[in-house]
């Protein structure tokens, strides 16, 4: 799933571990945690396997912190033809909600689905709520956005809105820039203070 890079059984389970372990809390095990797991007699054989994991690319592991071990796809996903994107949570297509939070995950994507200059900075959001369904954005959806982008009027964007985020159609009436939603039973977005700009979508993916 993440490379052609060879894994040991054992690492591939060590691995699919971690990634289990973080979908759960948000969080990665502890070496012990991981001896725990598999049985290992000590934390220093599961740390033999983070540092084989980190050696080919799957992890990255942050200094001495108990709890500092990052997911990471292989350098082999960012060639020529593929973007490693970092996952920044959820995005509500609908009422806005709190701010994203970075949540240390990446997905690979094809290269040739993005227009936009590899070397800009691209994020992933996943998609809550049906108030873009008109625009072709589900519930559920993956959208890839632009940070580096200057958005224009018609153009769907990431925003932040008097403090919290959401997804919408970037539009103007009267002078006035709001965020329009694109499905009749939901409400368009007027800034009271602030409305900044994060991100213009630039790809969808979805699920089959």
């Amino acid at each position: 799933m993440y490379s052609k890079i060879k894994l040991t059984k054992r690492q591939s389970e060590v691995f699919n571990f971690l990634c289990d372990f973080y979908e759960k809390k948000k969080t990665s095990p502890t070496y012990r945690e991981i001896a725990d797991h598999f049985g290992f007699k000590s934390a220093k054989a599961a740390a033999d396997h983070i540092r084989a994991l980190e050696k080919k690319g799957f992890i990255y592991r942050h200094g001495r912190r108990s709890r500092g071990i990052e997911i990471v796809f292989p350098s082999e996903q960012t060639s020529s033809n593929t973007i490693s994107v970092p996952i920044l949570g959820d995005i509500p297509a609908g009422s806005p909600e709190q701010k994203i939070e970075y949540q240390s995950r990446r997905i690979a994507i094809d290269a040739s689905l993005i227009k936009s200059p590899k070397h800009h900075h691209f994020f992933a959001l996943k998609v809550k709520g049906d108030s873009m369904i008109n625009r072709g954005i589900h519930d559920g959806d993956w959208i890839i956005a632009d940070a580096d982008v200057v958005p224009c009027e018609n153009q769907v964007v990431v925003a932040l809105i008097d403090g919290e985020n959401t997804l919408k159609t970037l539009a103007k009436k009267k002078k006035q820039i709001y965020l329009k939603a694109e499905n009749p039973d939901c409400e368009d977005w007027v800034p009271v203070n602030e409305l900044i700009i994060q991100g213009t979508a630039c790809a969808i993916i979805r699920p089959m």
